[in-house]
């Protein structure tokens, strides 16, 4: 498969986030789709649309204290997560340990973009080609 079919779906409740955010993926020939809130990540995953990947900011409406990561990964185990997120947003969740990668905010995507490539050759070895280290200091 050609790089141009990977999907990534990104969950940020600030349109501006999710817009830069759209901007830097599709730079590097990635198809995003967009969600503002839990109900809108939930319709787009439940279309069929195939998703490759979520990148989920924690500072949505729903959180993590609403369970919107528990019931992201308990109900799509097979699509791999990225929290992205400042640390103090972190709670003790159980589901943190469920992730694929967290990447901590800071206004450079660089180290959000390195680890969407590490975690996609990691769960779609066949989709991506190998232009990232499998391991990183993200």
């Amino acid at each position: 498969m050609q790089r141009t079919e990977v999907r990534i779906l990104i969950v940020e409740r600030n349109r501006r986030m999710r817009d830069f955010l759209r901007r830097e993926f599709s730079r590097r020939n990635f198809l995003v789709e967009d969600a503002g809130n839990g109900n809108e990540l939930f319709l787009k995953l439940d279309s069929d649309i195939t998703t490759h990947l979520v990148v989920l900011a924690v500072n949505t409406p729903e959180g993590l204290d609403r369970g919107l990561l528990q019931q992201l990964i308990t109900n799509y185990p097979n699509v791999p997560v990225i929290l992205h997120s400042y640390l103090e947003e972190l709670s003790e969740d159980p589901f943190l340990q469920k992730v694929a990668g967290m990447v901590e905010k800071s206004g450079n995507p660089e180290n959000l973009t390195r680890m969407v490539s590490i975690v996609l050759n990691r769960y779609y070895p066949d989709l991506i080609g190998n232009d990232e280290p499998e391991s990183s200091n993200v």
